[in-house]
């Protein structure tokens, strides 16, 4: 058998793969909407598809949509239409699960029609105009072009079996096509069912918001509503239609509930099975109420492996793969990745960096630098075909993106108030093979052979993966980590809270007792595993020992995170619906109440959080003993962030502050392995894993994962946007019962400074507001200067910040007289927070 996946050309997202077998051929998805025709280097679909099955008009067994979105239906609608393409049997996405009505009764005029299609499709707010005008226009008729596709399917005389879940009629298919060994694997009925909810619910706010942006500017056209909705901009000013517009703005993550409906299904006999995994978020689902089901996908996946080669879900995402997915497929030998070149979030920068670190073991090849891909099996070889460039590049593709601002400082009036809240709690690599090298690696249970053929211009490069069995006991596992090893007798006396349970859960039995049994012999604990009240325990260990600070370890999943409202009951009445002007409503997550030892309400030590992101490395890190940094000091700030230079001239070194008008993510100058790093820049709560700069007017991609050093033995502190957001979820959206997703080390620029040995990242839990005319010595710029005050004065970054928001009480509301800019200081005040030991 043999499977390729298609060029998918210049555009972004898309797949279109084939899959032979004999004289047999199965068609799974369709690429671009315009993909019937070739643009510029980038042959058309039926070219592509001529170069493995012959000259048109092409006869194929079997047509396999996985899920209604314009990168996966593609052109097949153009090409079933013209004649180009029949299929004998066809099982497709359901039209009803798919393009759900809103239920809304009054009839769509034409400008929001496009509006209401395009927001359920994958984000494309980068498209220039004539681009945008045409994926507006692409997604308002995909759903009828579908429907004609699929009568004329039907008068073809073509077997359609819509997909609804597991059924006969799909046992059928499977059985029709015994010669591919195929087997579909998901979802279910109410996998499907609760997306299909979702899809209206969205339909219906992305309505209403449209004809309130429209209600108060008749002269927006379905571009400008769009650009609007992906971004957020317009609602301040929107009045009457603030509501609506928030309703919309609340919604889950873009495309998921078509992107969670995505057929999965493998083919291959034992030995050469290969998975298809469409866009299924199986990382991160984004759609309420899905996660029990999507848990069943995946365990549905696991017992139809083993795979030797996996089509990584949803363009390589962060929402599709993850290290605890990997688990699910993790004997497979490869990987693919199906996107279009230039794709600025595809592959996701986080999962290019967990490739990156796991090269010695897997493999992969992607579209959108590889063209197209052929996997194939010679005897016992899994042989891997690129039509171009290099396997496994590991290289981001560039990115200028429109993230939403900082906040500015609001139209306002009042005073200050107390504190006090209520507490409301949530539950070595080896570097890939070069053009013109070859190279054997033994993973686990196989020996690899990797050649490497050298291209002149288009030629193709073949890979071939041999497997020798025989080498199985000798490679199997990887060498155990050295345990923990920073000097713990060097820490004042602190108190470690974890729940042993639950963190074991995360990153394994024996590397969880190693963690906790080098902590206890030198440090109070309290395990809330055993008990009832974390709050009593730690006053009742606290009484015992006269601690300096609390350490959490673990993620949210494993110590709760509060819900804080950082407004006190006062200022929250005062601000009335104002405080929705904020994105977080003023609501962060804060861990503060922990430290919290007499009962009072009010911290009385400094806390800090060593969080998991499922992996034992990032805990270990915390407890090792990371190399000196070469250099004094970094900074990188946005350039209209003027007051972070003064503040950075205090730090000792003679480094420059780089501004992001100038400075980029491929290309960032200095030194970043440096003793003292300070980021002022934009941050975003749906990507932490990189920040933003800007340009006159304009965004542009300042930093990400892959720029962290590696060791690093830095203080980091930055003034970014949900810069220490270590969960999928911002605590406005949280509520009670929720599952907590959260975010691993390839995902987050903070723990990915963590895990390189950083001994603190300081940073905000929500949307971050800075100084931008005036004395600028307001809003973020005083609690800024304090920790690095505190830091030089010999304050370990757990207690600068402790004593920084001390120092920052005693100036608010730093001249600032309006009730809104009051609230500001208060959520600066309590946002902040200490990531990783902070001793």
């Amino acid at each position: 058998m043999k499977l390729y996946l298609l060029d998918m050309g210049s555009k972004i997202y898309g797949d279109c793969i084939v899959a032979v077998e004999g004289d047999r051929s199965i068609l799974i998805d369709g690429a671009h909407p315009g993909d019937w025709k070739s643009s510029g280097d980038t042959p058309s679909i039926p070219d592509q598809i001529a170069e493995i099955l012959g000259e048109p008009p092409f006869k194929v067994d079997l047509l396999v949509v996985t899920h209604c979105h314009s990168d996966h239906i593609g052109c097949l609608p153009k090409l079933v239409q013209d004649g180009t393409i029949t299929f004998e049997q066809a099982l497709v996405a359901d039209e009803n699960l798919g393009f759900p009505t809103d239920g809304e009764d009054a009839p769509l005029d034409g400008e929001t029609a496009k509006v209401v299609a395009a927001i359920v499709e994958e984000p494309q707010g980068d498209l220039d105009r004539a681009a945008l005008d045409q994926f507006l226009t692409d997604a308002a008729n995909l759903s009828e072009n579908y429907s004609a596709m699929l009568s004329k399917l039907k008068a073809d005389r073509t077997k359609i079996v819509r997909y609804t879940g597991p059924s006969a009629k799909v046992t059928q298919i499977e059985k029709d096509f015994a010669d591919f060994n195929l087997k579909i694997l998901g979802p279910s009925a109410n996998h499907l069912k609760i997306c299909s909810e979702e899809l209206k619910r969205l339909k219906t706010k992305a309505r209403r918001a449209s004809d309130s942006l429209r209600h108060a500017d008749a002269g927006l056209d379905a571009a400008d509503i769009y650009k609007r909705l992906l971004s957020g901009a317009g609602v301040k000013g929107a009045d009457a239609a603030t509501d609506d517009i928030r309703e919309y703005l609340d919604r889950v993550g873009p495309g998921a509930a078509l992107n969670d409906q995505s057929i999965v299904l493998s083919v291959g006999k034992a030995g050469q099975r290969i998975l298809l995994t469409g866009d299924m978020q199986l990382a991160v689902p984004e759609v309420p109420g899905l996660d029990d089901d999507m848990a069943s996908m995946i365990d549905a996946i696991k017992e139809g492996g083993p795979y030797q080669f996996v089509k990584l879900p949803h363009h390589a995402s962060y929402n599709g793969f993850d290290e605890d997915v990997l688990k699910a497929f993790d004997q497979a030998q490869a990987f693919g990745i199906s996107t279009g070149r230039g794709d600025p979030g595809h592959p996701d920068p986080g999962v290019l960096k967990l490739l990156r670190s796991i090269s010695d073991k897997y493999h992969w090849a992607r579209t959108d630098r590889n063209g197209v891909i052929t996997v194939s099996f010679v005897r016992s070889k899994l042989k891997i075909d690129i039509a171009e460039g290099d396997l496994d590049d590991p290289t981001p593709n560039a990115r200028d993106v429109a993230i939403t601002e900082e906040g500015e400082s609001p139209e306002p009036q009042g005073a200050p108030p107390p504190p006090p809240v209520r507490r409301v709690l949530s539950e070595a690599a080896q570097p890939p093979a070069k053009r013109g090298e070859a190279v054997v690696r033994r993973i686990a249970g196989e020996e690899v052979e990797i050649i490497a053929r050298i291209p002149h211009t288009k030629t193709r490069v073949t890979i071939t993966v041999e497997i020798d069995p025989a080498e199985t006991i000798a490679v199997a596992a990887a060498a155990p980590r050295d345990p923990v090893k920073k000097n713990i007798d060097r820490l004042p006396p602190l108190l470690f809270v974890t729940n042993s349970k639950r963190l074991a859960d995360n990153i394994g039995q024996k590397e969880a007792a190693g963690i906790l049994d080098t902590i206890r012999p030198k440090q109070p604990m309290v395990d809330l595993a055993g008990e009832n009240d974390a709050f009593a325990a730690i006053q009742r260990e606290a009484r015992n020992a006269n601690v300096k600070g609390v350490v959490i370890v673990g993620g949210y999943d494993v110590v709760p995170s509060e819900r804080y409202d950082t407004l006190p009951p006062s200022l929250r009445a005062s601000i009335g619906p104002s405080a929705m002007n904020d994105p977080d409503n003023f609501i962060v997550w804060s861990d503060q109440s922990y430290g919290d030892l007499d009962g009072d309400h009010l911290a009385d030590v400094p806390v800090s959080r060593i969080p998991d992101g499922h992996t034992a490395h990032l805990v270990q890190a915390a407890f090792e003993t990371a190399s000196p940094p070469p250099v004094n000091r970094f900074g990188l700030r946005n350039f209209v962030r003027p007051f972070a230079d003064q503040i950075y001239s205090g730090l000792p070194g003679a480094e420059f502050m780089h501004t992001s008008e100038l400075v980029r993510s491929d290309a960032i100058p200095g030194d970043l392995s440096a003793k003292h790093i300070y980021l002022m820049l934009h941050g975003s709560d749906t990507d932490t894993s990189r920040f933003w700069g800007e340009t006159q007017g304009d965004m542009l991609e300042a930093m990400t994962v892959n720029n962290v050093p590696a060791p690093c033995g830095a203080v980091i502190f930055a003034g970014c946007c949900w810069g220490a957001l270590t969960v999928r979820t911002r605590a406005l959206a949280y509520r009670a019962g929720d599952p907590i997703q959260v975010v691993t080390p390839a995902q987050s620029i903070a723990l990915s400074f963590l895990a390189a040995g950083a001994n603190a990242f300081v940073g905000c839990t929500g949307a971050h507001y800075s100084p931008v005319d005036g004395d600028l010595n307001f809003f973020g710029a005083p609690i800024h200067s304090a920790f690095w005050k505190q830091i030089l004065a010999g304050k370990r970054p757990a207690e600068a910040l402790f004593q920084a928001k001390i120092d920052y009480i005693k100036g608010m509301p730093h001249g600032r007289t309006k009730i809104e800019e009051v609230a500001i200081e208060n959520k600066i005040l309590r946002q902040f927070t200490c990531l990783g030991l902070g001793w």
